[in-house]
């Protein structure tokens, strides 16, 4: 896979509808893949727990499981299993797209037959190195006390046993079970990659722990060495660590070929201008490592949260920016109902919004041009308050995003673009400018050795963004 360029993925919730792996054709792929998308993310993939099952029909009777509470890295036989995933995976591959899997690599579900096996391989209950709360622990049959996996800033998750990184059997075991994912895809998402850190495992599971204990029994990132393993042995494989806590930094050092912009998401969500203006002011191999989102299986969908002109301008920035998308099942169509990953059946109907549907296709052909696939990208100080504005040049051949990031400051239609710098190579004079949505276009001259786009001569009044190209007339 070429990592590095623009980067579009799909994200499937797998096990919605009841669909099996033969249910997603050909003919569905070749569409995603003519509309630009380079690989799918099939989310929930592995046979779900049967204890998972139970304890979330505890929450709601329909529930049926999480696809993150995983016994056994087998393929889900209601999904088909191995044959059928085969099958489609070949179908992606022949529709010229990636297949990418999920690795849940901080916990395994509460039935799994590991615990059975290898309880070594689990935090299990030890008040001498850590503060303990009963709530965090279950008894296993086994009679071992093993703590629930975790986030610290959110309860337990319950239907998860948490594995403990500082045993050197369980991190060959599990680089094992990435080499077989490896041979099975072509990429793969690492659920909450960051809480595998040395760092966090050290202050979360073994504050008590003397220096040179823990260091002997982890003395390397699990991270660093997996990676490069699988890598060595599968060459093209893609590494997405699912990222958050500032985190980022450290996961590309190790290895990851991106990781989640949850900071850029928020800022967005916020319409917090002077966030978003400081997380794309970072250096540009930064920005390439980032896959960008507005809605994933975790998140609110994108139609709630934004009206469908700042949904399109939230689309439009990420799709605009170096490095990779995260595109969900339904965000384009504007679905509105966040299904949870335990339900498999959403809960009511919805109509797709075909305008708005439209408009991702578009954007989605606009954007695949070499600017945005290779070209430089420079972030321009906005004059006006709430405006976003980046360019991103190849060559002679130069686009604009410009964007009304907050709920206040200027409207759109009413902005006036200085891009005298991005002109200047061509030595000024007269262009013509396209808006690339809409094809609209105007004529624009330099001025008294300005050179001043008026955004309303390309946009409607409703507009949140626009995206043009600058072209010497």
């Amino acid at each position: 896979m070429n990592v590095g360029s623009s980067l579009r993925i799909y994200e499937i919730n797998t096990r919605l509808y009841r669909r099996r792996f033969a249910d997603i054709t050909e003919s569905e792929l070749v569409t995603l893949a003519k509309s630009g998308f380079d690989a799918i993310w099939l989310m929930g993939v592995w046979q779900v727990s049967e204890a998972s099952t139970k304890i979330s029909r505890i929450i709601e009777s329909d529930y049926e499981g999480s696809p993150f509470a995983v016994p056994l890295y087998e393929l889900s036989s209601e999904l088909g299993g191995r044959e059928e995933y085969e099958a489609l995976r070949k179908r992606v591959n022949s529709a010229g797209m990636a297949v990418i899997l999920d690795f849940v690599s901080n916990h395994v579900a509460l039935d799994s037959p590991w615990i059975d096996s290898n309880p070594e391989w689990f935090i299990r209950a030890d008040c001498s190195v850590r503060p303990q709360s009963v709530s965090e622990y279950h008894l296993h049959r086994s009679g071992e006390l093993i703590a629930f996996g975790r986030d610290p800033f959110f309860p337990p998750w319950v239907d998860t046993a948490q594995l403990d990184y500082t045993s050197t059997a369980l991190r060959s075991h599990m680089i094992g079970v990435l080499m077989r994912i490896a041979s099975l895809a072509d990429g793969v998402r690492c659920d909450m990659a960051m809480l595998l850190m040395r760092d966090y495992i050290r202050r979360q599971w073994y504050p008590g722990l003397p220096d040179s204990i823990f260091e002997a029994r982890m003395d390397r990132e699990f991270w660093s060495e997996a990676i490069t393993r699988v890598k060595s042995a599968h060459p093209g494989f893609l590494f997405i660590a699912e990222a958050y806590w500032s985190s980022e930094p450290s996961l590309i050092e190790m290895g990851f070929d991106y990781c989640y912009e949850k900071e850029l998401y928020d800022g967005m969500v916020a319409r917090d201008v002077q966030v978003i203006q400081g997380r794309l002011s970072r250096d540009s191999s930064a920005l390439q490592k980032s896959l960008y989102f507005i809605e994933n299986h975790d998140e609110l969908r994108a139609a709630n949260l934004f009206e469908p002109a700042t949904n399109l301008a939230a689309a439009a920035m990420i799709l605009a920016l170096p490095g990779a998308v995260l595109i969900h099942e339904g965000q384009m169509s504007g679905k509105k109902e966040r299904v949870p990953v335990q339900r498999v059946i959403p809960l009511i109907y919805e109509e797709p919004d075909r305008e708005l549907e439209d408009s991702y296709l578009r954007l989605l052909k606009c954007t695949e041009s070499e600017p945005f696939k290779s070209g430089e990208f420079v972030l321009l100080n906005a004059e006006q308050s709430g405006l976003v504005i980046f360019l991103r040049r190849k060559n002679e051949n130069v686009v604009v995003y410009v964007g009304a990031a907050s709920l206040s400051g200027v409207s759109l239609a009413e902005a006036a673009v200085d891009l005298t710098s991005a002109v200047s190579a061509s030595g000024g004079g007269v262009h013509i400018v396209t808006n690339l949505l809409t094809g609209e276009t105007c004529v624009v001259t330099t001025h008294e050795g300005r050179f001043i786009v008026h955004i309303g001569r390309l946009v409607k009044a409703e507009s949140k963004f626009c995206l043009f190209q600058i072209a010497v007339l």
